[in-house]
C-alpha cells in the first residue's frame, strides 16, 4: 500500500513541476519584442475591449487546466513507479489426503463392504488432489489398487469391486484366505503398509470395515496393530454393521480406532453408510484447516486511467491554445 505522506509529496512535486513548465511557457510568450518585431501603439485600448477580456480569461483558464492536467500526469507516473498493491485473504482449500479403504472380506462382511465401495465410488468424482487406494484382507491382504488420484479409474474399479462382492464372486477375494481367516490385526497392519510418501506431509487415514470377529491366530492383535498404525501418523475410521458385531468386539474396535485419533461408527437403520462416509470426510477436512493466505496484487488500473485522462486533457488544451 502507498503511504499517505508519499502520496502528498508526490502530488506536491508534480504540481510544482507543472507550474514551472507553465511559468516558463508564459515567460516565453511575454518576452520583450526583438529588433525584428514592430511595436504597436495604443494596444491598451484593444486590451480593454470585452472581446479581448473574454479571450484572455479563456487563455488563463486553459493555462490553469494545463497545470492541472500536467499535475495529474506527473502524479500518475509517480504512482505507477511505486507499484501500488492491495492485500487480500485467500482461504486455502488443502486437498492432500490419502485414504486407504481396508475391507475385511470374510463372508459376513459382503453387504457392508459393497455399500462402502459404492459410497466412495460416488465421492470419487469430487476428488481434487486426494488419493484413494483399496486393500482387501481375510487371512492375508491383497492390494486391489494402490493410492491414486485417477478419478475415472477409482470410480470404475470401486463399482466393479462392489458388484463382485454383492454377487459373491470368489475370483475377487481369491488369495485373501492364505494363512487363515479373519486376522483383523494383521489386516489393519497390512493396509498401513500400503501408504507411501511418508515425508510429504499428506494426511493419511484408513477406512477400516470389519466385524472384528477374529477367527485365527494373527501375528498382531488389533491393539498392537493400532499402536503401530498410530506411530506412523495414520488415523483409523472403523465401520461395522450394528447387527453383525458383538458388544465386546465393538468396544475393542472403538478403542483401537480412537487410539489412532480416528473414530468408530456402527451403521444401522438410523445411521447409513453414506452418513458415516460423510462424517469421515468432515472429520478429515477439519484436520486440514490452514490459515488464509495473504496475497498482494498489483493494482495499477486507477493510475493508468488517471495518466491517460491527463494526457488526453493536455492534448485537448494544447489544441485549444493553438487556435
Amino acid at each position: 500500500m502507498i503511504q499517505p505522506w508519499v502520496g502528498l509529496v508526490s502530488a506536491a512535486a508534480a504540481v510544482a513541476m507543472a507550474l514551472v513548465v507553465v511559468w516558463t511557457s508564459m515567460r516565453r510568450r511575454r518576452r520583450l519584442p526583438t529588433a525584428d518585431e514592430v511595436t504597436i501603439a495604443n494596444v491598451h485600448h484593444a486590451a480593454a475591449s470585452p472581446v479581448f477580456r473574454r479571450l484572455r480569461r479563456r487563455y488563463h483558464l486553459l493555462l490553469g487546466g494545463e497545470v492541472v492536467a500536467l499535475s495529474i500526469v506527473g502524479l500518475a507516473a509517480v504512482g505507477l513507479t511505486m507499484r501500488p498493491v492491495t492485500d487480500r485473504q485467500l482461504d486455502r482449500d488443502v486437498r492432500n489426503r490419502d485414504v486407504m479403504l481396508c475391507l475385511d472380506v470374510s463372508t459376513s462382511m459382503n453387504e457392508l463392504d459393497a455399500t462402502v465401495l459404492r459410497e466412495f465410488s460416488e465421492l470419487a468424482a469430487g476428488l481434487r488432489g486426494e488419493r484413494i487406494g483399496l486393500t482387501i484382507f481375510n487371512g492375508s491382504a491383497i492390494t486391489v489398487f494402490p493410492l491414486t488420484d485417477h478419478t475415472e479409474f477409482i470410480e470404475t474399479t470401486l463399482d466393479d469391486a462392489a458388484a463382485s462382492l454383492a454377487q459373491r464372486k470368489r475370483s475377487f477375494v481369491e488369495g485373501t484366505e492364505e494363512g487363515g481367516t479373519s486376522l483383523i490385526g494383521d489386516g489393519l497392519a497390512s493396509c498401513a503398509m500400503r501408504f507411501d510418501s511418508d515425508d510429504r506431509g499428506r494426511s493419511r487415514s484408513i477406512v477400516f470395515a470389519t466385524d472384528n470377529a477374529l477367527a485365527g491366530e494373527p501375528i498382531l492383535r488389533l491393539p498392537a496393530a493400532a499402536a503401530a498404525v498410530a506411530e506412523r501418523g495414520i488415523r483409523v475410521y472403523a465401520i461395522a454393521a450394528a447387527d453383525r458385531i458383538t458388544e465386546e468386539d465393538a468396544t475393542e474396535l472403538r478403542a483401537a480406532a480412537e487410539s489412532t485419533g480416528g473414530a468408530f461408527f456402527e451403521t444401522d437403520d438410523r445411521s447409513t453408510t453414506g452418513d458415516v462416509v460423510d462424517e469421515i470426510g468432515r472429520l478429515e477436512a477439519s484436520r486440514l484447516d490452514v490459515p488464509p493466505e495473504t496475497v498482494a496484487d498489483d493494482r495499477p488500473t486507477t493510475w493508468i486511467i488517471a495518466g491517460f485522462a491527463g494526457l488526453c486533457a493536455l492534448f485537448a488544451i494544447g489544441w485549444a491554445l493553438r487556435r
